[in-house]
């Protein structure tokens, strides 16, 4: 009787340790997935401002900087010498 009472003692704590365990697992898991989605939302960003950024560093880009910003413009076909 005593060793079945002492039994049944042991099957609850282990009982209530197997479903701490699996409630910890859920939660990190949670979290894990919530790291994940930002990690791939963040990669997303990281790809779109390099794109973002090689356009802003593209010719045309710096052909328009160049005639508005700096008033500078191609030189004509008199003033152009070839070197060779």
């Amino acid at each position: 009787m005593r060793l079945n009472l002492i039994l049944f003692f042991v099957l609850i704590i282990f009982a209530l340790a197997l479903v701490n365990v699996e409630h910890q697992y859920r939660n990190h898991y949670s979290k894990w997935d919530i790291e994940n989605k930002l990690t791939i939302d963040l990669k997303d960003e990281k790809t779109k401002l390099q794109i973002e950024e090689s356009d802003k560093s593209g010719n045309d880009r710096v052909n328009e900087l160049a005639q508005k910003k700096l008033n500078m413009s191609l030189p004509d076909s008199k003033n152009q010498r070839t070197l060779r």
